[in-house]
């Protein structure tokens, strides 16, 4: 079938085979991004018919409706719908690159520790010592305490010879007694300060400004884009120790490198929106029922749909019960949670 036939891509000193069935997935869920995006520019405690969002978008200037539907699009919507893409885009792209390290399907940024972390340090600022770290910095808390954990996680994964074993038991010990740290501070603390942070906690993207979205951007670029780059490493990887090393891969050295790559893109998502479980997991099982485990089309892939579904999440999040708005991370959780479960059902190696 000529619709199934491989066909090779080269950019620069790059190769990348793919099926003219491959770029079909990448239109659809392309498509389907678009109208999740018009569908979001709409939907919300405000409506906003198409002309009012065709107005707002391109007259700026007017009075009256025009003005308002402007203000509530280019203020309000537009960086939350940038806001979900980036961050589902970033979790689902850690969630591909953890899971071909450990070779572990069910991996998920989470295992490193960086949710955890950031939700500690979040929590600290927020319910220990309010006011004492700006309001416009507490992202950036939550990013240094993600980090500073995934970096110890990984430092004690990656003594001797690299273990996927090693780093998902030493993430899940870690993850563990943040946790509980965690609800320690959750239970003790001022229920008003607690109150400020359990919105942050369920995964809410309902304040996130264009200064978050330009860093959250900067970060993706900057860890995202060159992980997209390192699908014949990851494919490599997926093969072995024993393949990697005979095809002259540095394994220490690319591990690393990837690790860090998921540790930024889990941080910067982290920081931005708060805990979202499933996308990084979910994601990643998307694309792989287009593609399989061939990472060229996987990752660009993942990245889609890892971004539609937090998109989709945050749009009827604050449409189905508005004016009352639900967590992005809470709907993801609650329509993720059942097709995880079906998808272990269904694969025969989760049970064997």
């Amino acid at each position: 079938m000529r619709w199934a036939a491989p066909a090779a891509l080269r950019l620069g000193g790059f190769s990348l085979r793919f099926r003219p069935l491959d770029l079909g997935w990448i239109l659809l869920i392309t498509l389907g991004l678009f109208a999740a995006v018009l569908a979001a520019s709409t939907l919300g405690s405000f409506p906003l018919g198409w002309q009012q969002v065709w107005a707002g978008l391109w007259q700026p200037s007017g009075s009256g409706e025009g003005a308002m539907a402007h203000q509530v699009l280019w203020q309000l919507r537009m960086p939350r719908i940038l806001a979900a893409m980036l961050v589902g885009a970033c979790l689902s792209l850690a969630g591909v690159i953890l899971q071909s390290l450990t070779r572990n399907a069910l991996a998920a940024p989470g295992l490193i520790g960086v949710e955890a972390g950031g939700s500690v340090t979040m929590l600290i600022s927020l319910v220990l010592f309010p006011g004492l770290v700006p309001v416009y910095l507490l992202p950036l808390t939550a990013l240094a305490g993600g980090l500073v954990v995934a970096v110890f996680i990984l430092m004690l994964a990656l003594r001797g010879d690299f273990s996927p074993l090693r780093l998902i038991l030493v993430g899940i010990g870690t993850t563990a007694m943040l946790q509980a740290v965690s609800e320690l501070l959750l239970t003790y603390g001022d229920i008003d300060r607690v109150e400020s942070a359990l919105m942050w906690l369920g995964g809410s993207l309902h304040k996130v400004t264009w200064t978050e979205v330009q860093v959250l951007a900067l970060w993706f670029l900057l860890a995202g884009v060159p992980a997209m780059f390192a699908f014949r490493q990851l494919n490599l990887l997926q093969l072995g120790p024993a393949v990697a090393s005979s095809r002259g891969l540095s394994q220490r050295r690319t591990l690393a490198v990837l690790l860090l790559a998921s540790v930024m893109l889990t941080s910067s998502a982290v920081a931005t929106a708060g805990t979202m479980v499933f996308v990084g997991l979910i994601g990643p099982h998307l694309a792989r029922q287009c593609c399989g485990d061939r990472h060229g089309i996987l990752l660009p892939l993942a990245a889609l749909s890892g971004a539609l579904l937090v998109l989709t999440g945050d749009t009827l999040g604050r449409w189905v019960f508005a004016p009352l708005q639900l967590p992005a991370g809470l709907v993801v959780a609650i329509v993720g949670a059942p097709y995880f479960i079906f998808l272990i059902a269904r694969r025969r190696e989760f049970a064997n």
